[in-house]
């Protein structure tokens, strides 16, 4: 449904976008989309709550669904394929399950606990035979790829540094946009193409569905202090194997 409703925006091409409170791009497609899921998932699963990038909190069930609508607006506002809508069910204050759906290019990832964690092809709606997805086994900085998004004013300054530093210090790395028709930086680390993923600002609906995903390859995520929340605006994704030596390089500068 999702993908029907962002896919017939995204095909007629030129999709005009307006400016939110932090300057963050919002289309037609955005309000679209998470309305159609608020809606949907009103009858299927009424006794859920529910919080989404465009419209807010509604409820307080303990069992929450986390959306973002699309990710990546401001590509495909300028009808670039790197963007997806995010999905994810969290139980009791921990992510139980979660699904990246990218149409543009023809890609999904999902995972649920205990079940593994999965990728593939989705054309028109249609999934293609199912990958599991596994964490790179890279266990030194120095011998690690490293990618941080996004790099903007709004990010804060030492964060930014900090993140930066730890760059250097691994055998390749940089901002996500270096690499080409990735849509999230985490399913990168999901299927082992790089070791780290920082998400230096972001909202809930920008990590939930990756922590599953990332996990369930093998991976771990954390906050920028070590713990597990999905509200405190930042993320690591890692390979498991450099998660402490991430976390304590990027100590160094605070957060």
């Amino acid at each position: 449904m999702a993908d029907g409703i962002s896919m017939g925006y995204f095909s007629a091409g030129g999709v005009a976008t307006q400016a939110k409170p932090d300057g963050s791009p919002v289309t037609e497609a955005d309000r679209e989309v998470e309305q159609a899921l608020r809606v949907r998932l009103a009858v299927a699963r009424p006794q859920d709550s529910f919080i989404g990038e465009e419209s807010g909190n509604h409820g307080t069930a303990a069992r929450r669904w986390v959306i973002d609508p699309i990710d990546g607006t401001a590509n495909f506002a300028a009808g670039r394929s790197e963007w997806s809508s995010l999905i994810a069910v969290e139980a009791d204050g921990e992510v139980v399950t979660g699904m990246i759906t990218a149409p543009a290019l023809e890609r999904r990832w999902w995972a649920s606990r205990a079940a593994g964690a999965w990728t593939s092809t989705c054309r028109a709606g249609v999934l293609g035979a199912r990958q599991t997805l596994e964490v790179s086994r890279t266990n030194a900085l120095d011998e690690a790829t490293a990618v941080m998004w996004p790099v903007a004013a709004h990010v804060p300054a030492r964060r930014l540094a900090g993140a930066t530093e730890l760059i250097g210090r691994c055998a390749d790395g940089g901002p996500l946009s270096n690499w080409s028709g990735v849509c999230q930086g985490a399913m990168l680390v999901a299927t082992g193409e790089v070791d780290v993923f920082l998400h230096l600002a972001a909202g809930p609906w920008d990590i939930a569905a990756a922590v599953p995903i990332v996990e369930e390859a093998g991976g771990r995520f954390s906050d920028l202090h070590g713990g597990r929340s999905i509200t405190s605006g930042a993320a690591v994704f890692t390979n498991g194997l450099l998660h402490e030596d991430v976390l304590a390089q990027l100590g160094h500068h605070g957060h």
